[in-house]
């Protein structure tokens, strides 16, 4: 009698674990991947995109460097301009997040930030770095495309 018991306390309790890992694991598959920047992977990957020039005229720390730089002015960049707060970006509704755009502007606020720290580069090449970085960002899953005429 007292196997029988100890025999159906194991199968309740395997049963009970079984459908607590099962539904944990449906909802942990369900979630999506963060991203996760690795700074060797970023210089890496950024390397061999830009020309070889570029990537042949700059040490790896002035890469990662540009690289660090340019996290955090997608981060903690300036805040839009009172002209450019009235555009389409103000009206989305309850848009918290920023917008990234691969224009010329931002890789000049890009080179004067690292030049005021020191570093001696182009405007060439932060633009090349920047551009190859936003690619890597979009690689591992940190920016999305977002169609401005769509919904």
């Amino acid at each position: 009698m007292i196997v029988a018991v100890i025999v159906i306390s194991l199968v309740i309790g395997f049963v009970v674990a079984a459908g607590v890992v099962g539904s944990q694991a449906q909802r942990l598959g369900r979630q999506r991947r963060e991203p996760v920047w690795r700074l060797a992977e970023a210089a890496e990957f950024v390397a061999e995109l830009v020309p070889f020039d570029i990537a042949a005229s700059l040490s790896a720390s002035e890469l990662e460097a540009l690289l660090r730089a340019h996290l955090n002015q997608l981060q903690f960049g300036p805040a839009a301009a009172p002209d450019e707060a009235d555009g389409a970006d103000a009206d989305a509704e309850g848009a918290m997040g920023t917008s990234v755009t691969e224009d010329r502007s931002s890789a000049a606020e890009l080179y004067r930030s690292v030049r005021r720290d020191g570093f001696e580069v182009s405007l060439e090449q932060v633009h090349a770095v920047a551009s190859a970085h936003l690619e890597y960002l979009r690689l591992i899953g940190a920016l999305a495309v977002v169609d401005p005429g769509g919904s």
